[in-house]
């Protein structure tokens, strides 16, 4: 067995402790303390509802890409603070005296209001303190400044975000592995995964769109794949093939020489994570005088497999993306 607890592996999970964010965690529970209100910025993957899930752990969230329109969004607030409450028939207006006061509110993808909504909702939002009664709000974007260039305006810009924005970066290879860590061991068996095992992750990951979102997708369902194929360990082949979908690389468009490098690398990779520059060197020279071809650019085939996403160096060691065996088989091919 390997999954302890599948479900610590969701993407809405929301763990005891977030990795890699403590500084900007800091922040956030003092801007709440002292303004009650943040807006957290940042790219897909970065961790930005997770964060903001943590400190409201009493709050209530709601999406404004599912939910576009002001009524739309006190409704879906209102269903979760008062689930009984009748809300049919009810302008805006008075759906806002009904949130209850010091309520927290996690309202994600903000810039999703419809433009002509958006700035008046975010006003009379940051403005509940002067009208009735406080309303703490965390605020979600991917990026502040075009937010606000959205709100177009100085005086609903100063009274809902200003001085209150927390921006994640992307987070890099080792925080990814650090995270996946300690994602791993809440959620799998101690021994079924190891270091390297989560460094090729994060290395997928990191190429991803997603990032973070991408890496816990990747070792649940690298989890998953291993069980499935009766294994008491993630193997790097497992992680390889669940990544195959995102793979839709035209290898005839790549140079006989870089092929041969691709092929070495895959050679080189089958039975283990990661392979040194060495040992690909050495299956290269091999294959270059199999299939007759002067060795020359290795380390810049290297280099320009590495841009395309196919394969990935760490330090001294390089990696193969994807299933070794899909690639042995079809670069074989190519090169006959």
């Amino acid at each position: 067995m390997i999954m302890r607890n599948k479900q610590r592996l969701d993407i809405s999970y929301v763990p005891q402790k977030i990795p890699c964010r403590e500084r900007e965690m800091e922040r956030l529970e003092l801007l709440m303390k002292s303004n009650g209100k943040a807006l957290i910025s940042g790219d897909i993957g970065t961790g930005k509802t997770l964060l903001a899930k943590h400190s409201a752990k009493d709050g209530v969230y709601v999406n404004c890409f599912i939910n576009r329109s002001e009524h739309a969004i006190l409704e879906n607030i209102l269903s979760q603070i008062k689930p009984n409450f009748n809300t049919a028939g009810m302008p805006s207006r008075k759906l806002w005296n009904q949130i209850t006061s010091n309520s927290t509110i996690v309202i994600d993808e903000v810039e999703g209001v419809t433009i002509d909504e958006l700035t008046p909702f975010l006003y009379t939002l940051s403005r509940q303190a002067e009208q009735r009664g406080k309303i703490n709000y965390i605020a979600i974007t991917r990026d502040a400044n075009i937010l606000r260039q959205m709100i177009n305006d100085d005086a609903t810009w100063s009274t809902f975000a200003e001085k209150s924005v927390i921006h994640l970066d992307l987070y890099t290879h080792d925080e990814i592995v650090k995270i996946l860590e300690y994602r791993a061991e809440d959620a799998l068996y101690p021994k079924s995964f190891d270091e390297e095992i989560l460094s090729l992750i994060a290395d997928i990951a990191i190429n991803s769109r997603g990032h973070m979102r991408t890496a816990i997708d990747l070792l649940r369902n690298s989890a998953i794949l291993a069980e499935i194929k009766g294994k008491d360990k993630i193997e790097a082949e497992h992680v390889r093939e669940v990544n195959t979908e995102d793979w839709n690389e035209n290898l005839t468009e790549l140079s006989r020489n870089h092929i041969i490098t691709l092929l070495s690398v895959a050679v080189a990779c089958k039975n283990k994570t990661y392979s040194t520059i060495d040992q690909i060197e050495s299956i290269y020279k091999i294959k270059c005088e199999e299939y007759k071809e002067k060795p020359t650019n290795f380390r810049n085939n290297l280099g320009d497999l590495e841009k395309k996403g196919i394969i990935q160096r760490r330090e001294s060691r390089y990696t193969i993306l994807y299933p070794p065996s899909i690639f042995i088989n079809r670069l074989e091919n190519l090169l006959i």
